[in-house]
């Protein structure tokens, strides 16, 4: 049995939550989650979070329901209140804080972001809270012969910078991901985990689309039928969860459902209890 504990990244149900919050994380600790990343993805003018409960409040919420925040998706913005971001989820009792997506028109924009991530996984780290940044297909496009995501792990301080490895969009990029993990092995210190529906075509999105990736083009790539519960689709999602046994520094495997054709909430209780089935005996579905 692998010993890795299964989170939630709450953008898979972010429409039920929209409609009923509190409801929603009930059913959620219902399923039987225990581990929550949040996404926090407003950010205002001034650089400060967009919340609708204070860090007390959300954290009390929490605790009554059994569930732990273990990390927070918090957008890139120029002007972002570290302070603020560092001090809620200090509160919440995150213990990372993770960059969810970045877009760039060429090298020079990969290497600033790299100089922006270091600079803001100083300031984490020195606030006890690990950095990451997560990948989606995009950073898989190559400036003069090297992919960004390559060029932004070769430009990050291992201490400061960890990767949160989406293996969905690692695909989707033409990217086996169990040759990334070997590659890169400890600075992936948290796994996003879908599944590919069979229907997908073409698997890596850069055959479809070129040139400038903005959040427009890299956002509407995928179609919602691409997207499956885990042990639904074509990964080898048993390989992955090894893989990620055998590199020791994977702290969660966290069930992201960016869209569902079944419903957010039947989506991401499928997944889990796929996860749990596949993470206890490492069988195939």
């Amino acid at each position: 049995m692998i010993q890795i504990p299964v989170g939630l990244q709450l953008f898979s149900v972010r429409e039920a939550l929209a409609q009923d919050f509190k409801g929603t994380l009930e059913r959620i600790a219902e399923m039987g989650y225990k581990n929550i990343e949040f996404a926090f993805h407003t950010i205002n003018e001034d650089g400060k979070i967009e919340v609708e409960y204070s860090a007390e409040e959300l954290k009390a919420i929490m605790e009554k329901l059994g569930l732990q925040v273990v990390t927070s998706h918090v957008s890139l913005h120029p002007k972002l209140d570290w302070d603020e971001v560092i001090r809620y989820n200090a509160v919440l009792g995150s213990k990372g804080i993770v960059m969810p997506a970045a877009f760039f028109e060429n090298k020079q924009d990969v290497l600033d972001l790299a100089k922006w991530l270091n600079e803001s996984g100083r300031k984490c780290k020195e606030a006890g809270i690990q950095f990451y940044y997560h990948n989606h297909f995009h950073e898989f496009q190559e400036f003069d012969g090297q992919s960004i995501l390559e060029m932004l792990l070769e430009n990050t301080d291992p201490e400061l910078v960890q990767l949160e490895f989406d293996t969905f969009w690692a695909l989707r990029g033409g990217v086996d991901p169990i040759a990334f993990m070997d590659k890169y092995k400890s600075r992936i210190g948290l796994l996003h985990q879908k599944d590919l529906s069979p229907s997908a075509n073409p698997v890596n999105l850069l055959e479809k689309v070129s040139g400038h990736l903005t959040p427009e083009v890299v956002f509407t790539a995928a179609n919602a039928e691409d997207f499956t519960e885990i042990g639904a689709g074509v990964m080898d999602i048993p390989s992955i969860l090894n893989k990620a046994a055998e590199l020791g520094t994977v702290n969660y495997i966290i069930v992201e459902q960016d869209q569902s054709t079944k419903g957010e909430l039947e989506s991401v209780k499928e997944s889990l209890r796929n996860i749990n089935r596949l993470l206890a005996d490492n069988e195939k579905i």
